[in-house]
C-alpha cells in the first residue's frame, strides 16, 4: 500500500488530534514523534491497525474511512442516516468541505445509496445558508480503495476534488461543525395540572348582619 504525500499528511493530522488533550510535555513529545514519522513508518502503522481490526470488520483492510465510521479516530460529525455519515474534511478544499462516507465500504460509485446523495444535498443547502457559499460541488471520489462523496462549497470560483487543499485545526472544524451539524430537538414536557381535591375546606363569605 503506497500512500501519497497528501494521504500521509492526513493520517499524521489525525494522530495529532488524538494527542491534543495530553499534558503539555507529553503532547510535545508525541507531536515531535508524529512529525518525524517517515512515509514507510506511517504505512507500517496503518497496516498494523488494519491487521488488528480485520477480524472485527470481516475484511482484510480497514481504511481511514472505516476508522472514522468505527470512531477509532476523531472526526467532526455533522449528520447521518441509515446508509452514510457526513463529517468535515480535515484537509479541506474550501471552508465547510464535507465528505459523506457510506457505512458499508464500496469501491464503485454506482453502488452509492441514493440516501447518501440526499444527505449531501441536505447539507449543501445548510452550507449555502450558514456559510454563505454561492454554490456546492458534489463529486464522488475513489480514495484508499473506497468511494466517498465530496461536498465542496464554492465561494468566489468553481472548485473540484483536484483543487488545492489547506489544513484546518480541530478547533476551526468544531466552529464550522457547530453551524452545520444537526440540531437536537428538545421535546416539550407537559406538566399535568393537579385536580383540586374534594377534601378542601369550604370558605364562606362573611355575612354582614
Amino acid at each position: 500500500m503506497a500512500l501519497t504525500p497528501e494521504q500521509i499528511e492526513e493520517v499524521k493530522q489525525q494522530l495529532r488530534e488524538q494527542v491534543e488533550n495530553l499534558p503539555e510535555e507529553r503532547k510535545q513529545q508525541a507531536l515531535s514523534q508524529i512529525n518525524s514519522l517517515s512515509p514507510h513508518a506511517v504505512e507500517a502503522m496503518i497496516k498494523q491497525q488494519q491487521s488488528k481490526n480485520s477480524s472485527d470488520i470481516g475484511q482484510k483492510d480497514k481504511t481511514i474511512f472505516r476508522m472514522i465510521i468505527d470512531k477509532d479516530i476523531p472526526s467532526v460529525g455533522l449528520s447521518e442516516n441509515k446508509d452514510a455519515i457526513a463529517v468535515l474534511d480535515i484537509n479541506p478544499i474550501s471552508k465547510g468541505h464535507i465528505i459523506i462516507i457510506p457505512k458499508k465500504p464500496l469501491n464503485d460509485a454506482k453502488k452509492i445509496p441514493t440516501s447518501a446523495f440526499t444527505l449531501a444535498k441536505k447539507l449543501g443547502g445548510r452550507v449555502v445558508e450558514k456559510l454563505k457559499a454561492k454554490s456546492n460541488e458534489i463529486q464522488t471520489e475513489n480514495k484508499f480503495g473506497e468511494v466517498i462523496i465530496n461536498l465542496i462549497p464554492c465561494y468566489d470560483s468553481q472548485l473540484n476534488i483536484n483543487s488545492q487543499r489547506s489544513k484546518s485545526s480541530m478547533e476551526e472544524l468544531e466552529k464550522i461543525g457547530f453551524l452545520l451539524r444537526d440540531k437536537i430537538k428538545l421535546q416539550k414536557i407537559k406538566i399535568a395540572k393537579k385536580k383540586s381535591s374534594g377534601n378542601q375546606p369550604l370558605i364562606l363569605k362573611r355575612r354582614i348582619p
